[in-house]
């Protein structure tokens, strides 16, 4: 096995809350489902360690990987059978997440020693690091090994692997950048919350409501949004996301990620017992940043709004100019859709929607072609996410579909002559194409 790169070694049980939250930041959320308290001796945690370590093997390509028979005796399994047995739950789990058990349990004949310098086949299974997680998550947790392996699998990524598959080297990142990354990383995986929360029975606006409040309320110790808000000395329409730092934004992402993996898993079913499960996951969390490091998030600083920093580097995100000879005759180039940005949807949208229709063909789209585009470019929050039990619509569907409605006053870009409306949707004009070219240029 080749040595691990730096930062990316075994994992420490004495690491502060911010270096948790950090690795947790990076990782995969689907590879992380649980950080318990570690009660186990400190010479029996480092024994299971190199255990562990030494225990992953690596495919020609430079991936790592688990036979199914060094981890069954790892965890405490002297009967192989039963083991096979937590190895099928796991594969079922796999499926649950909507996850193709083939691509991380690979059956496999290995040739084993029987003494005597004598080998025969017997069945395996090559399981990678997500396969293992899984495995010690339907394991019997009163077994010591189960307990410390679910701690092994869900934190210890390779920060090379997180950069390479998500274009991010968060090492190099400023607080502000992180906080950044982090926002746009808790959008998207509300976004997939929300999609749970709703398979489980989560449906009206009033019903999402108190499934986002019970998630706050286990975190910050019984403290629902306005609460929080009070308790920080947030204005009442502030977002408290928004004012986060990058170690509070990862501790609620990670609330965020591991109720959507519990709901999906145990199948919870009931908007209650929904609600019952984001407050536990946050309490769970909440449990971890005291065990770590004794501060709690409501207590963590309040940061500058994180729209006012997204503004700041908005340039950055901006596609670049083409030649201005070719403007007419030629459309712009696709812009990067890697990090999308936070916007005032009242003032700015259509102006991204100008950018979406400037590379579409003909410069046209539909409403509703442009709902599903936009996300690419804009961050959204939950409450713009958020579904009208009355309209069976979000409010940011219905801000998207008022640039065609409002297209009289003269404050709406068709009317300034920016766009036109066609039948089911918009058409960028040459006025459009000069703004997007003028606006969005470096």
């Amino acid at each position: 096995m080749t040595e691990n790169r730096r930062l990316d070694g075994p994992v420490k049980l004495d690491f502060d809350f911010d270096e948790a939250m950090d690795r947790i930041a990076q990782t995969n959320p689907h590879e992380v489902a649980v950080i318990a308290t570690a009660d186990l001796p400190e010479d029996t945690i480092d024994s299971l360690l190199k255990a562990f370590e030494s225990a992953a093997r690596e495919t020609e390509d430079g991936n790592q990987y688990w036979t199914s028979r060094e981890l069954a005796a790892l965890l405490g399994y002297s009967d192989y059978r039963n083991f096979l047995a937590i190895v099928e739950k796991a594969k079922t789990a796999c499926r649950q997440m909507r996850l193709d058990p083939n691509d991380h349990f690979v059956d496999v004949t290995d040739m084993i020693g029987i003494g005597k310098g004598g080998r025969r086949e017997v069945d395996n299974v090559h399981l990678d690091r997500y396969a293992c997680y899984l495995i010690a998550q339907n394991g019997d947790p009163r077994k010591r090994q189960i307990s410390f392996a679910q701690n092994y699998f869900a934190i210890q990524t390779r920060r090379q692997e997180i950069a390479e598959e998500q274009g991010v080297d968060f090492d190099a990142l400023s607080e502000n950048q992180k906080r950044l990354y982090l926002r746009n990383q808790v959008v998207a995986e509300n976004k997939r919350l929300m999609s749970a929360a709703k398979a489980s029975g989560v449906i009206s606006g009033a019903d999402f409501g108190k499934f986002n409040n019970k998630g706050y309320q286990g975190l910050y110790g019984g403290r629902g949004k306005q609460e929080i808000q009070e308790y920080k000395r947030l204005p009442s329409k502030a977002n408290i996301l928004d004012h986060m730092g990058s170690t509070e934004l990862a501790a609620n992402l990670f609330r965020i990620t591991q109720t959507e993996v519990r709901l999906r898993q145990q199948n919870v079913q009931g908007k209650e017992a929904a609600c019952d499960a984001h407050y536990e996951v946050g309490v769970k969390v909440r449990q971890t940043m005291k065990e770590l490091s004794g501060i709690m998030p409501e207590d963590l600083p309040v940061a500058e709004d994180v729209k006012k920093i997204a503004r700041q580097e908005r340039k950055q995100q901006r596609m670049r100019a083409i030649e201005p000879s070719k403007r007419i005759e030629q459309p712009l180039r696709e812009p990067s859709k890697t990090q999308p940005v936070e916007i005032n949807l009242t003032k700015d949208l259509w102006k991204y929607a100008l950018l979406v229709m400037s590379v579409q063909p003909n410069g046209e789209i539909t409403t509703s072609g442009l709902i599903e585009a936009l996300p690419d470019y804009i961050s959204l929050s939950e409450d713009h996410l958020s579904v009208n039990e009355s309209r069976k619509d979000s409010k940011f569907s219905q801000i998207v579909r008022n640039l065609k409605s409002h297209k009289s006053s003269k404050s709406n870009f068709i009317h300034q002559g920016y766009a036109e409306s066609v039948k089911g949707g918009f058409k960028i004009t040459a006025k459009g194409f000069e703004f997007v070219w003028n606006y969005f240029a470096d």
